[in-house]
Parts: C-alpha cells; structure tokens; sequence
C-alpha cells in the first residue's frame, strides 16, 4: 500500500530538519554544560576560601613511646600494627651486649669491693688480736720505768732505753687501735656501697627484664613498630601505643585565611565520602609543617598553626593516624545551607 506524501503541508514533519534540530539542541546542551562547568569550577576555586576555611588535619591519640635506655636488637615481635594490647602484655623481645657490660661493670665492682673488705677485715682481726700483746708489753714497760726511777744507781743510757720502750710500746697500741677502729668503719662504708651497687644491679636486672618488651598501657599499636632483627640505639621507639578512648584531630590550620579559628567553633571532618561534624577544643601554642604536604618548587613548606578537633557526641571516628581535612565556615548561614545540601544528596 502506497501513501502520498505532501511536503507543503504543514502538519508533517521533515525528517531531515527534525534530525538536524535534535542534533542542535544536543550540541547546545554540550555546549552550555562545558561553559557552566568551567565558571562552576573557577567560581568554586576562587570563591571556596571565601566560604570556608579548609585544611588537612590527622586522626591522632595520645600515644605512649615504648623504648629501651640501652643498644639493643629486636629478636622476637609479638604484635602487629593495630594489634590491641593490655597493660603488661608482651609486645616483643629483646637482646643488649651494652646492658651485659653494664651488668658485668657492676659485678666487677662488686668482686673488687669483696677483695677489698676481706683485707679489712684482716686486718681489724690483726689489730684486735694483738692489743692484747701489746698491751701487755705496754705494762711492762711501764713497771720497768717506775723501777728505775725508784732506784738511784741506774745510768742514763739504761733509762733512755727503758722509756724508749715504753714509747714505743704506747705508739705500737695506739696504731693497732687506730687499724682496728679505721678497718671497722672502712667496712661500714663498704658494707654500704656494696649494698647500694646490688640494689642498682638489680633495678637493671629487673627493668631490663630478660630483654622482654612489656605494654605500659592499654591501647592500639601504631605503625612505628620496629622490624625483627633491627638494631636500635637508646631511646629509640621500639613501638608506639595509642589510646583509642581519646581520639582527636590535629588540624593543621592554613596561614591564608579571613578569620582565626577560636575554641569552640563547629567544624567538618572531611574523610572520604563521609562528613564528621567536630569542634575546636584547642589552640594550640606551637606551630609544625604538615608532614604530607609536598613543598613546592619555589619555596618550602611553611609551618601552620595546630588546632585540635574533637568529634561530637555519637559521631563515629575515622581509623587513628588517617589523613582527613577539616572545614570551618566563616558564617553559620553557609554552614546550615551546606548541611542542608549533604542531607539532600545523602551524603553522611
């Protein structure tokens, strides 16, 4: 069947006119979506730090360094970063040829102080056991000296002898008193030192514990944990423990900006496509470079003032040490207009 076609009529469409009018409008929508796009993009850019104050911050808590006062080496790990440890749990163990020359310094000055009393006492034993003898001498020195003087016929070179004696005799019983008395506080002395090195040996025995690690709190390990096998000088982390009751956020707050932070203000906690709400509970009075943030290539990264966030109530925290950023509008109008926007596009 054959249908004729008037083209003058005005109720039929062209087919071709209407493919090139669908074509233009597509191109028109392309089009006036790249312009928009692009002055969406540039008013946003140029117009956000106008809006609100952003920057990147980290979900810390407060941690607890785990070290060792001596070179030691890592011979066994028992955690891994995240493990959740109690107080006195074992988190590794260690060995330390500087706290064995510790130990053998102690045990050497203990043998030298043993050498040393047993002279003394010696010597005080020498000194006692002949007082006595001495004594005796002494007394019969001096019975010699009231005979000659009692009689009139001795000479003088016998006289001299017999005081010489006697002098003799009192000096000899004086300098075993003065051993004797001298040894016996010596060995008071050392009694005491000795006692004070046992004490100081044990403390080090005791804190180094057979090279085991312990927890000293309860809380999540950290990243920072030192590898099996790798040896540390004093004082460096062995393991980082975080308390994950006291979770905050260091934000480190740009130095371009229209208005300071203060404490209390409300801020958002920016973590993926989740929105924390927080507030400013600190200013802190010190200010440090961002570690994450790359320097550009005319000039380093400046330091920024640090402000601690704490979540809200009922607010669930990101992962410890993430990178989040945070925002603080300047004005509570915008911030209820963006609330009311993420709650429209459902985000959280």
């Amino acid at each position: 069947m054959n249908l004729m076609l008037n083209r003058l009529d005005p109720h039929v469409p062209d087919p071709v006119e209407s493919r090139r009018r669908a074509a233009g409008r597509l191109v028109r929508i392309a089009y006036a979506t790249i312009v928009f796009g692009v002055l969406a993009f540039f008013v946003i850019y140029f117009g956000r730090p106008l809006v609100y104050l952003g920057g990147p911050g980290v979900v810390s808590a407060p941690r607890y360094v785990v070290s060792s006062p001596y070179v030691v080496q890592i011979s066994q790990m028992k955690v891994t970063p995240g493990s959740v440890v109690a107080v006195g749990d074992e988190i590794g163990r260690v060995q330390s040829p500087q706290q064995e020359g510790v130990v053998a310094t102690y045990m050497r000055a203990l043998a030298e102080i043993a050498g040393r009393e047993a002279e003394l006492r010696v010597k005080a034993r020498v000194a006692k056991e002949s007082r006595e003898t001495a004594l005796a001498y002494l007394r019969l020195t001096e019975e010699a000296v009231k005979r000659i003087e009692a009689s009139p016929t001795t000479t003088v070179t016998f006289r001299v002898g017999i005081y010489r004696e006697r002098a003799l005799a009192r000096k000899n019983v004086v300098s075993l008193e003065a051993e004797a008395a001298e040894a016996t506080a010596q060995l008071a002395s050392l009694d005491e030192v000795r006692r004070e090195l046992r004490e100081r040996l044990d403390a080090v025995e005791r804190l180094f514990a057979e090279g085991r690690i312990t927890a000293p709190m309860a809380g999540v390990i950290s990243t920072g944990l030192a590898h099996l096998g790798q040896a540390l000088v004093a004082g460096t982390p062995i393991a980082e423990i975080l308390d994950p009751e006291d979770v905050f956020v260091d934000w480190y707050v740009p130095n371009e900006r229209f208005r300071d932070p203060r404490v209390g203000n409300d801020v958002f906690v920016l973590f993926g496509n989740r929105r924390i709400s927080g507030k400013i509970v600190q200013i802190l009075p010190v200010s440090d470079v961002y570690g994450a943030k790359q320097p550009t290539l005319t000039r380093d990264r400046a330091a920024t003032q640090i402000a601690r966030v704490r979540f809200n109530v009922g607010e669930s925290p990101p992962a410890l040490s993430s990178t989040v950023y945070v925002h603080m509008h300047y004005s509570d109008f915008v911030s209820r207009v963006a609330a009311r926007f993420v709650r429209l596009v459902g985000l959280h």
